[in-house]
């Protein structure tokens, strides 16, 4: 594909997920105009980080603690789309990503509510994440798992849907997510994921604060692999699958070019035969579900992961509801303001409720 194809498939795609997450459209298309060909998108988001990066360098120079950390929050959301679907130089895109870190630890002292990073034992390391609290407590936690190009700095702005109902976040890497990469590539064995999140938030470094009731979230991928772990969570309250998928084997050959490439790099496929076997290991066909309640939404018009197979989550355990939105595209980004006030409402009907 050449390089204008790559980029306008990736903008086609994505676009809306860039802006819900926090930078505007005029901001976005200013910079994808900048870059003009796919091999330029990572340099050009990343000039953008860089001015932002400064801008909020000036500001804490200054005093000014909350526009600083505002200016750090956009950096990283630049950073990562710097780094997000390039895999055409792995150096500039590991370059991006550390800045990326890099602005969102400076971000998250300073976010209301500040972001605390928290320590996640899990085998033998750690899975890095970040908590926040909102104003009253002790509240409930919403989990929140990235998908397989996401990263827990991505979610500042859908943090604030579930705080403002007075509900914890606590957004996480995942092993083959962002920090967690160090861990390897994707693998579907989630219950050990998922049972390590839990014990941790029952420990006291992380616990102060928050009242024993749990939910869990997880974004286009990152539903599946919620849907793959929730049932070793003893204390699950509640779980939602936000536009994921059944059976990844299913729709395989139909997937688009763009995203096949990050599936060789999420998956750690040495070429594209083994990164198709690695892809049809995700699979919800023997998976027990939770017992507690399922929330799982999608988008009507999802080009990745097709709605057909989608519907196959309805009948993923008897306390699962689903819902389609017919005019939602890829994590229903177009409709943001349609899903995640949902999600958050439902969250916070079920936690309070157990």
């Amino acid at each position: 594909m050449s390089g204008s194809g790559r980029l306008a498939e990736v903008v086609g795609h994505w676009l809306a997920r860039i802006e819900v997450a926090g930078i505007t459209g005029v901001d976005a298309k200013r910079v994808i105009m900048a870059a003009g060909e796919w091999p330029n998108w990572c340099a050009a988001w990343s000039q953008e980080g860089e001015r932002h990066f400064a801008m909020g360098d000036a500001a804490l120079a200054a005093g000014r603690k909350i526009t600083a950390g505002e200016a750090y929050t956009r950096a990283a959301l630049f950073f990562h789309f710097a780094q997000f679907m390039f895999f055409d130089d792995l150096a500039a895109k590991e370059r991006a990503t550390a800045r990326k870190l890099e602005a969102y630890r400076k971000a998250a002292p300073y976010l209301l509510p500040p972001a605390r990073p928290v320590s996640i034992p899990h085998g033998a390391a750690a899975l890095n994440a970040y908590l926040r609290r909102p104003a009253e407590t002790p509240a409930p936690v919403v989990v929140i798992i990235p998908g397989s190009d996401s990263t827990k700095e991505e979610f500042a702005a859908l943090e604030t849907h579930f705080l403002r109902r007075g509900l914890a976040t606590l957004s996480v890497d995942g092993p083959g997510q962002g920090e967690g990469r160090s861990f390897g590539p994707l693998t579907p064995d989630w219950a050990p994921v998922l049972a390590a999140i839990e014990h941790a938030l029952e420990g006291p470094a992380v616990s102060a604060g928050l009242d024993g009731r749990i939910g869990v979230m997880g974004m286009a991928f990152g539903g599946h692999l919620v849907l793959q772990g929730a049932h070793a969570m003893r204390r699950l309250g509640a779980a939602v699958c936000m536009n994921g998928f059944y059976d990844l084997g299913a729709f395989w050959s139909e997937l688009p070019e763009a995203y096949r490439a990050n599936m060789r790099y999420a998956l750690g496929g040495a070429d594209a035969a083994e990164t198709e076997t690695r892809a049809r290991r995700f699979s919800l066909a023997k998976v027990p579900p939770p017992a507690c309640p399922v929330l799982a939404l999608h988008g009507g018009l999802d080009k990745i992961f097709l709605p057909r197979d989608a519907e196959r989550l309805k009948f993923f355990g008897r306390a699962t509801e689903f819902i389609v939105f017919p005019d939602g595209n890829h994590v229903c980004n177009n409709i943001a303001y349609i899903y995640r006030p949902l999600i958050a409402d439902w969250l916070a009907d079920k936690l309070k409720a157990s």
